[in-house]
């Protein structure tokens, strides 16, 4: 037999083929050995399939072993080895009570024989099933009593793997990442780059729930480059998937979605196993982000589908731990006991006494589900499944809201009942990555079950629905959008104070879109879009703008024309002058990129850059309009014009470790000085990682200045945070300059805030000379505005910059 043992850890298909041939010679010994020859051939049998994936046609071979052996089989290892493979069997088939009772009678004899390796593997069978039942506590305390069992690498390689999960579970990363770090390193020394490439997948996963964006791409590429993407090992669909993820988390969901489609490809989403289950959620969420509704809501379907399976799985677990009432740490205490005190005897009735007990229970439960079956079988069922179906497509498991799908149930019944369709509120959660990663699955899954109830406990009776993870739709049946907008503001207003769950105090901000549309779906997609452009707008809630989203497939197309632009010449930079103040010279200027399109006309850089963000296509674009700035100022030092030139950095990239390394770079070789300006909000999703960035800017020459100061989140803990040289006012500082005392304190006040944290100060906006007098006099170091100049090409800018008198004279006299 132990070349069929062999084979198993090789290839179960040839381990079937020898268990086999094992089964025909069993029948020919005599008597007295073919029992236990017959039974092993059997047990091998039923590994092989169960390895293969065929635990159904590999139970009642299992079965039939055990019964080969007798009614009352001496406690040998091969009685221990077919409960193992009886308890894996029945685990992977749901049957988690029986999969518990076989766990423990094969780890009873283990223990007996002193076969210390199969006792650890014991163990870790029944810490699976703790991890099953998502009692990642006791699953831990399992999985490291294995490992202080027996020491072995194989064995210790899967403990520590799996030991890593649970303790990811539990928002235990720093633990977690050194039993990666283990199971890697146990990996590479059995010489197994697949095993290591597993490790390495789960550990880019933790990662990505910590928002680690750099950690889990370079986990993940190691990954890549231990295995070859060949189609042999599936697996690395899930390396994919996780590189769609950091994607997404980079603001890149163009990416995202070209390698979901390679994750998923040649996959049917409907019928896919539990591994699928986070990465279909992930998808979902994507898919959404990208405006394809379609695809989202599949996979909503599919990652639904699999919580619930996961949720009843669960379910049963935790119901078999009851009805098993198994507990290592006490029995182990029990036994140990009566051993030290020699009670062989007492030992052996509590045994029995154990075994009688789940008998009877077991019969007990036959009986009445015979019973039962016999009366209420098919009424029974039909409700189940009906129950079921139910569940699934309108409850959501981990908050027990509503859906999507049951949101367009109950809108198509609110239309039929008034005959107008009502406006659909979308409300998302700010920041939802960061606090996911921060408090952990299952606090945060509290915290979203603690927002939800406060959205229903508005002034305003709503109707909650989870959508998406972070993203909830809110149902108040009126069709007066006047009334939406009364509700976002209400629903704004409830979070004025912090969530409470457990003992933390969690700022939980958030967001609203607004939309109303015929066809159910539409309008809750635009709810979603009206999200996004509230966010352009810097505005809490806004309502769908349909003018501002334009057509998609037309946005698409222009996104792909867009970097072409850049090649043909379309695309070019033109530059605003900003003077210093202090000497009276342009000295300065801000890039601003313009697009001349042959058939489209002039296209405002707010209609494309949005979507660039969006799309993934900032990257580039970005790269090219550094490179053409640092270009324009060595053509401008040529002409003898020293000038400082400015680029906008999308918050997309703050955080973005290629793009920095690559910014870094092109800073070194400029030909002069360079300012990158950003705005705050760039910096608040991965602070210290945009802080890092910043810094490496900064040491390579570049200045920093922190645009639109004055909207959106300002806030003095994050200039002190943020490593920069400059602030820069927004316009609408500037606008309100002369209509009050109260606006010139304020603008008076924040000039010195900046100089005192050594800031420079530079006011945009500016278009009347009163402006430019009053922003000098109120300190301001930099001034920019139509009213000294529009942005100009680079050619008219040097005949700017040559023969500027005509301004200059009449500044230096203010």
């Amino acid at each position: 037999m132990s070349a069929s043992q062999a084979a198993m850890m090789r290839d179960p298909i040839e381990a079937l083929s020898l268990s086999e041939r094992a089964e025909d010679l069993a029948r020919r010994l005599m008597t007295n050995e073919r029992d236990e020859a017959m039974a092993t051939a059997w047990w091998l049998q039923s590994e092989a399939l169960t390895r293969m994936g065929r635990a159904e046609d590999a139970h009642p071979i299992a079965l039939d072993a055990l019964a080969r052996l007798g009614e009352a089989p001496a406690e040998t290892k091969l009685l221990a080895d077919i409960y193992t493979s009886l308890g894996r069997i029945e685990k992977v088939l749901g049957e988690h009570g029986d999969a518990l009772e076989n766990y423990q009678r094969a780890y009873e004899i283990y223990r007996d024989l002193g076969e210390r390796r199969s006792e650890s593997i014991a163990l870790q069978s029944m810490a699976s099933i703790y991890s099953d039942a998502q009692q990642y506590e006791r699953a831990v305390e399992y999985f490291q009593n294995a490992l202080d069992r027996y020491q072995d690498p194989s064995l210790d390689l899967a403990a520590h793997n799996n030991l890593a999960n649970a303790l990811t579970q539990l928002g235990r990363y720093e633990d977690a990442a050194r039993s990666f770090g283990q199971a890697r390193a146990l990996a590479t020394s059995m010489g197994s780059a697949i095993l290591e490439a597993r490790v390495l997948n789960n550990l880019a996963s933790m990662q990505l729930d910590q928002a680690d964006y750099d950690g889990a791409e370079n986990s993940i590429n190691a990954a890549f480059g231990l295995v070859e993407d060949d189609g042999t090992f599936e697996w690395v669909r899930f390396f994919w998937g996780v590189r769609a993820q950091i994607a997404y988390g980079r603001g890149e969901p163009q990416r995202a979605v070209r390698f979901l489609g390679i994750a998923f490809r040649d996959v049917e989403i409907e019928t896919t196993s539990q591994n699928y289950m986070e990465l279909h959620g992930r998808a979902a969420e994507i898919y959404a982000a990208h405006g394809d509704w379609v695809s989202a809501y599949a996979h909503l379907q599919a990652f639904k589908r699999l919580t619930d399976e996961r949720a009843a799985f669960a379910t049963s677990a935790n119901s078999a731990l009851v009805g098993a009432q198994f507990d290592f740490t006490e029995q182990e205490l029990e036994i140990q006991q009566l051993r030290s005190e020699g009670l062989e005897q007492a030992l052996e009735l509590a045994r029995a006494r154990q075994a009688r007990n789940l008998m009877i229970a077991l019969g007990m439960g036959v009986t009445g589900l015979f019973i039962a079956g016999i009366v209420f079988a098919r009424g029974r069922v039909a409700r189940a499944r009906a129950l079921a179906l139910s569940e699934v497509l309108y409850t959501d498991a981990s908050t027990g809201l509503p859906t999507h799908a049951a949101m367009l149930r109950d809108l198509a019944a609110v239309k039929a009942d008034r005959g107008a369709m009502p406006t659909v509120i979308a409300v998302q959660i700010k920041r939802r990555k960061h606090l996911s990663g921060a408090l952990g699955y299952r606090i945060y899954a509290r915290f979203e079950a603690a927002v939800a109830a406060r959205l229903a406990g508005g002034k305003y009776p709503v109707t909650v629905y989870r959508l998406l993870p972070g993203l909830f739709g809110l149902l108040q049946p009126s069709a007066d959008r006047r009334d939406a907008d009364a509700v976002a503001r209400d629903v704004i207003a409830l979070f004025e104070t912090p969530v409470q769950v457990d003992d933390l105090n969690i700022d939980a901000g958030i967001i609203c879109g607004f939309a109303q549309d015929d066809d159910a779906e539409t309008a809750i997609r635009q709810a979603h879009l009206g999200i996004d452009q509230a966010r352009r707008l810097n505005l809490s809630h806004a309502e769908f703008d349909r003018n501002v989203y334009g057509n998609p497939a037309a946005n698409l197309s222009l996104m792909s024309e867009m970097m072409r632009a850049t090649e043909k010449g379309e695309m070019a930079l033109f530059y605003q002058p900003k003077l210093n103040v202090r000497t009276g010279r342009f000295e300065s200027v801000e890039a601003l990129s313009r697009w001349f399109h042959p058939e489209r006309g002039y296209i405002p850089p707010d209609h494309f850059i949005p979507q660039a963000e969006e799309t993934g296509h900032i990257r580039p674009f970005t790269e090219w309009a550094l490179r053409q700035s640092i270009e324009d100022q060595k053509r401008l030092l040529a002409a003898g014009n020293a000038i400082s030139i400015a680029v906008n950095i999308s918050g997309a990239l703050v955080g973005d470790a290629d793009f920095a390394r690559k910014a870094r770079a092109m800073i070194v070789g400029a030909h002069g000085p360079i300012t990158l300006e950003i705005t705050e909000t760039a910096v608040m999703t991965n602070p210290d990682k945009a802080i890092e960035h910043l810094n490496a800017w900064r040491e390579a020459g570049a200045r920093i200045s922190i645009d639109d100061y004055g909207t959106g989140q300002s806030s003095l803990a994050y200039l002190q945070m943020i490593p920069s040289d400059e602030l820069k006012l927004d316009r609408q500082f500037v606008t309100n300059l002369n209509a009050n005392a109260r606006g010139r304190m304020l603008i008076k006040s924040t000039i010195d805030l900046a100089h005192n944290l050594g800031l420079e100060v530079v006011a945009e906006g500016v278009e009347v000379d009163t402006d430019l007098a009053a922003l000098k006099l109120l300190g301001a170091d930099w001034i920019q505005g139509y009213y000294l100049s529009k942005p100009i090409p680079i050619a008219e800018l040097e005949t700017f910059l040559t023969a500027p008198v005509q301004r200059i004279p009449r500044l230096r006299s203010l």
